[in-house]
């Protein structure tokens, strides 16, 4: 059996009467029958190897815990609002092995996004461009090596300039 299904649309321009347009649906039980079979159906983490209970907080606290001494997944900041988000690594596709980043520069670039790397020396390595960039050149590329002292990361930009920041808690 079929449902019948009627919605109120504007009547168009002009003029300020709504028009009954309809449709024909398939009723709860024709639906149920054509449904798959929710076994069938992949989990979110099928495959992906992600435990997508696993998350970067302290259970008894609720509070962001640091990576790992060599890690720098995470977010730190400064004292003049300069952000630096490192997500997890990338296990798939395009970017597998590298990192999602993101920058925020008060008053300067604003807001930059890109990839990081990890480097065999223990460093890393970004680059980042401004999210209002209208080129597609690299003019535009700010790029950077960084470094764990602690909890903080030092940040040393290619053109000059370095930037400390600390792990937001």
């Amino acid at each position: 059996m079929a449902a019948r299904v009627i919605a109120a649309v504007d009547g168009g321009p002009g003029t300020d009467e709504a028009q009954a347009d309809s449709s024909t649906s398939a009723s709860p039980e024709e639906a149920e029958e054509t449904a798959a079979d929710p076994t069938d159906a992949a989990s979110a983490d099928e495959g992906t190897g992600d435990d997508l209970t696993d998350d970067a907080t302290d259970d008894s606290t609720g509070s962001a815990t640091p990576p790992d001494a060599t890690g720098f997944a995470g977010q730190r900041q400064d004292d003049s609002g300069k952000t630096l988000t490192i997500g997890e690594k990338y296990t798939s596709g395009e970017f597998k092995g590298k990192y999602a980043i993101s920058y925020i520069e008060p008053g300067g670039d604003g807001i930059l996004t890109g990839l990081g790397l990890d480097r065999s020396d223990g460093s890393f390595r970004v680059a980042l461009k401004p999210i209002s960039s209208d080129t597609e050149s690299d003019s535009d590329v700010r790029a950077a090596t960084l470094t764990r002292s602690g909890d903080d990361v030092d940040v040393t930009w290619d053109d000059g300039g370095r930037d400390i920041l600390a792990w937001v808690e």
